[in-house]
């Protein structure tokens, strides 16, 4: 994109369709640096349907299709608080010269620490035997064998963008060996790259760091199950549903998979039926791992700064559907979407 102020002092609006962060002043100060303003419009439930003025829209969970876009054609933008965007329809997006926006730089740390942690109390059976102390059973850890020296593990990643790369490096003083599996990853010092039957039939501890798409729904199904070793733990921070979650339960249950440590599920928060609830060998955090107090701020700013700069006409680093964009911008025809 090229800057192209329309008017200096145009009024651009942007509209917080729905988020869980409280008030919208730090993405209303981070707009204003390009003149655009910011509208809290949570409330008004009818803005999907039509007849909001905005020119664009931040969104956390609500679903943007391409009946919501076609019923909002004012809208010149949509950012998604996050990383991931499978509650937007890219194609649709694309189709109607829409950007789409996420911030994939504001939590790298927060979720690569939160994956060690599920590794380390996974492997260390911490979780599990806080649970043996507040039952009365101090003296019964041996209902926690076995427990395998760390020191010795094949820490297998599927998937090395931004927080994978930062698992590795945590990672490194603590296993034997590290593979991983990312046809886009290139090289990466110490790490065998291997194919994805590889990736899930070596790893003693399996770590999922990609992004929900039609091709990765259900990537841990019951036959990749069935490739792990049963000794295996397998650990997912990115979305809930690249696990079959009935399959890995049913694993844990049968003892054809050592332990599961999730931060996401299939859906969330989970229906009291979920089968991973009463799944065993299985630690479950609320959608946790993105958090800390600074990155809150860096995604709300961020995330509010580069929408409010696409309104603007200038060049932002995450338009996630920017391939297709191009393309169309040559009149190439879209033959599938690119991320960014």
């Amino acid at each position: 994109m090229t800057e192209t102020w329309e008017s200096q002092g145009a009024k651009l609006l942007l509209e917080v369709l729905d988020s869980s962060y409280g008030d919208v002043e730090t993405e209303s100060a981070a707009a204003a640096l390009a003149e655009v303003e910011v509208r809290d419009a949570r409330a008004e439930h009818g803005s999907l349907n039509g007849g909001t003025r905005a020119d664009g829209v931040l969104v956390q969970y609500a679903s943007i299709t391409a009946e919501v876009m076609d019923a909002n054609p004012g809208w010149k933008v949509i950012g998604r608080y996050g990383v991931g965007v499978d509650t937007i329809d890219l194609a649709a997006a694309s189709a109607r010269s829409i950007p789409v926006v996420n911030v994939p730089d504001y939590c790298e740390e927060e979720v690569a620490t939160h994956a060690v942690a599920l590794v380390l109390d996974a492997n260390r059976r911490i979780t599990a035997a806080d649970s043996l102390v507040r039952r009365g059973e101090w003296a019964d850890w041996a209902q926690l064998r076995p427990i395998a020296p760390l020191s010795a593990a094949t820490l297998s990643l599927i998937g090395v963008g931004r927080i994978g790369r930062e698992v590795i490096r945590l990672m490194r003083p603590f296993v034997s060996r590290i593979i991983a599996h990312d046809p886009f990853a290139g090289n990466l010092e110490g790490v065998e790259l291997v194919d994805l039957d590889t990736a899930f039939a070596e790893g003693d501890i399996v770590s999922l760091h990609l992004p929900l798409t039609a091709d990765t729904h259900h990537l841990v199904d019951a036959r990749a199950i069935a490739r792990m070793k049963a000794t295996a733990t397998l650990v997912n921070v990115s979305r809930g549903g690249l696990v079959d979650g009935a399959a890995l339960a049913a694993a844990l249950h049968d003892g054809r998979l050592a332990m599961a440590a999730l931060d996401v599920l299939e859906t969330e928060p989970p229906t009291a039926d979920d089968p991973m609830l009463a799944a065993p060998n299985a630690i479950i955090t609320n959608h946790l791992a993105w958090y800390s107090d600074a990155s809150e701020q860096r995604l709300r700013a961020r995330l509010a700064e580069r929408c409010a700069a696409v309104l603007r006409g200038r060049e932002v680093p995450s338009i996630v559907n920017r391939a297709a964009l191009d393309r169309a911008a040559t009149s190439a025809p879209v033959t599938a979407l690119e991320h960014s």
